[in-house]
């Protein structure tokens, strides 16, 4: 325990901080900071960068998250924990498990840092999620000992919480102590691709470039030209109006129709290119937020796995050792306690694939045909319960037992030949 209880008002210490201070931290969570052009709210108006951010929090929050124990060589679920129900099921009166874990990893994807609260002083813990533009890491340079202040959106005071009870879940960091926000690193290319979509929106929407221009043939005075002037608009609302229609124009006019440059014509290609630079800064597959244009059946689903393997599992690693290291007390770690994510729900695929997969299993005895059932959401059938191997498949024991019978048998029958 540090110096500060769960809840202390902070004190007025000669203290460091770390991170955002309290001045900027509001203009940042608004997106106004002049330390960074492209903040997280901002790169959120690019629908790939939210896409990004959603997958990746929603394929986290989706995976079953349990509280398990170790007893010798058995792992059972542990129900009876009270931070099982807060992570596994309901992590609050507002917030399910799942939309924690997907809210705080959409955070630590956007601002580099997530922060949830344990709080141990009633009969059963809770926990509290904050925003990471309220919380700080700051040092106490009187002992050395650092301490999160959390602020508070709604005119409550300050106040610290020991780094034991702060599940700090926290990106990429060079100081080891704070994350750092990837749209921050990458601005250029956030602020890149909010150009762009700018610029398309003001292109396609007729406010950048005119399509063309009508110029009489002869010289009008000023009561003609207003004349012609009226005339034109009431025509163009007309023709905005009825679809597919010809405008008819009289003949001292013409009209001459401006043609789209060549880089423009390269917007969608600029737009897709953008696509494929977020989809390396959150290193996901480009076809899952949209980027098509190289994708085949074949290599889609060989990047699924891949999306599992080199996306997903070092964030799942991230999370358990965070949870298991805050979440559990020293004798309830030696009890054998600890929290276990399970892929197996996004590594599904087909059911011929998991019929397949299942088959391999079950065949090498290291599942049953009940666990199958049941990882299949069935109800059990009696007789399932015993684990079956293929005849082809033997121990080396089984083996050796197997040879052996051969070789006497091999002795009796020359002895049988001789006699």
């Amino acid at each position: 325990m540090g110096i500060f209880s769960k809840r202390n008002h902070a004190p007025d210490l000669n203290i460091e901080q770390r991170g955002l201070s309290p001045d900027t931290e509001a203009a940042f969570a608004a997106g106004e900071t002049s330390e960074c052009t492209a903040s997280p709210n901002s790169a959120l108006n690019l629908s790939y960068v939210y896409s990004a951010m959603y997958l990746i929090s929603s394929s986290l929050a989706q995976l079953p998250l349990k509280v398990l124990k170790r007893e010798e060589d058995n792992v059972k679920a542990a129900p009876e924990h009270p931070m099982s129900s807060l992570i596994s099921f309901r992590f609050d009166e507002f917030q399910s498990s799942y939309k924690w874990r997907e809210t705080e990893q959409f955070r630590c994807l956007g601002w580099g840092n997530a922060y949830t609260e344990i709080s141990r002083r009633g009969p059963r813990p809770e926990l509290k999620n904050h925003a990471p533009w309220l919380v700080t890491l700051q040092k106490n340079l009187n002992n050395g000992t650092y301490y999160y202040l959390v602020s508070s959106d709604d005119g409550e005071p300050a106040y610290a919480v020991d780094p034991e009870d702060m599940i700090h879940i926290k990106d990429i960091s060079y100081n080891s102590k704070m994350g750092v926000s990837r749209i921050k690193q990458n601005a250029p290319a956030i602020e890149w691709g909010l150009a762009m979509q700018n610029y398309g929106s003001s292109f396609f929407g007729s406010n950048g470039r005119p399509t063309g221009a009508v110029s009489p043939k002869n010289e009008l005075n000023d009561e003609s030209w207003q004349r012609f002037k009226k005339m034109f608009k009431n025509a163009g609302s007309s023709f905005t109006s009825n679809s597919n229609r010809t405008m008819l124009l009289p003949a001292e006019l013409s009209y001459q129709s401006f043609t789209i440059p060549p880089e423009d014509m390269q917007y969608l290609e600029s737009r897709s290119f953008s696509r494929t630079e977020v989809a390396s800064m959150f290193n996901v597959p480009p076809h899952m937020i949209g980027a098509l244009e190289n994708a085949t059946f074949s290599n889609i689903s060989e990047q699924v796995v891949q999306y599992v393997k080199y996306t997903i599992m070092p964030w799942v690693k991230l999370w358990e050792q965070e949870l298991n290291y805050k979440l559990f007390t020293t004798s309830e770690l030696k009890a054998g306690y600890y929290v276990k994510f399970n892929l197996a729900g996004l590594l599904r695929g087909t059911p011929k694939d998991r019929a397949e997969f299942y088959k391999i299993m079950v065949d090498i005895g290291a599942y049953t045909r009940q666990e199958v059932r049941a990882l299949e959401d069935m109800n059990p059938i009696d007789g399932l319960d015993k684990p079956v191997i293929s005849q082809n498949i033997k121990s080396v024991e089984m083996m050796d037992a197997e040879a052996v019978i051969k070789s006497k048998e091999a002795s009796n029958g020359n002895g049988n030949e001789n006699i």
